[in-house]
């Protein structure tokens, strides 16, 4: 077995919850109503393809508000209540990422995380500062799952993919990572042990 050294979190859902339906969930008597606001008004599809690919919140929101004056406060609230869609820290996996850091292991993060809300995500959990990398999609405008923002981090490090694992939420996210040799955790809460499918991979520190 080939010894894997690097471990490459993703970090929303893996480490830190976060879902539009937490601030929405204040803000329509149902999910039904959530549902149907955001099929019409298309805000998820915007959140991944211009907040995380670097865009600014007040533009992409306050156009998007324009676009469907109706849903204006939910749309701006995106922007003004975004903490709102946190739900705390995975513990368990917090655990791991410590675990790792203690025994020497290598650790990045690749996240699709918008270049404004990412400071604030960490002044909320300081454990998202120490990463020995961390490549946030809207600071390099690059998304998940194009391959690319995964070979900035491959190349800049000099990382092995096959003495490296990628840990994720997203099914698109991993398959990308694997089609680059990337040995893969598809991370779901309540459903996969992260330490153990770490420690089956031979990972050290745990």
């Amino acid at each position: 077995m080939t010894k894997i050294d690097t471990v490459i979190f993703d970090i929303g859902n893996v480490l830190i919850r976060w879902d539009m339906h937490n601030l929405y969930r204040q803000m329509f008597p149902d999910d039904a109503a959530i549902a149907a606001f955001l099929d019409e008004t298309g805000i998820a599809v915007e959140n991944h393809y211009k907040l995380d690919a670097g865009h600014s919140f007040a533009t992409v929101t306050t156009a998007l508000a324009a676009r469907f004056p109706h849903h204006a406060e939910p749309i701006l609230a995106l922007d003004k209540r975004w903490t709102e869609c946190l739900d705390g820290a995975v513990e368990e996996n917090v655990a791991v990422l410590k675990d790792l850091q203690r025994a020497g292991t290598t650790v990045h993060a690749i996240t699709n995380f918008s270049v404004e809300k990412f400071p604030v995500a960490c002044r909320l959990f300081p454990f998202l500062t120490t990463f020995d990398e961390t490549i946030v999609s809207g600071a390099v405008k690059l998304i998940k799952p194009e391959p690319a923002i995964f070979r900035l981090l491959l190349d800049k490090r000099g990382i092995d993919p096959g003495r490296a694992v990628f840990i994720d939420d997203s099914a698109p996210n991993i398959a990308t990572a694997k089609g680059l040799g990337l040995n893969t955790v598809h991370f779901t809460e309540g459903q996969i042990d992260l330490r153990r499918e770490l420690q089956g991979m031979g990972v050290a520190g745990l």
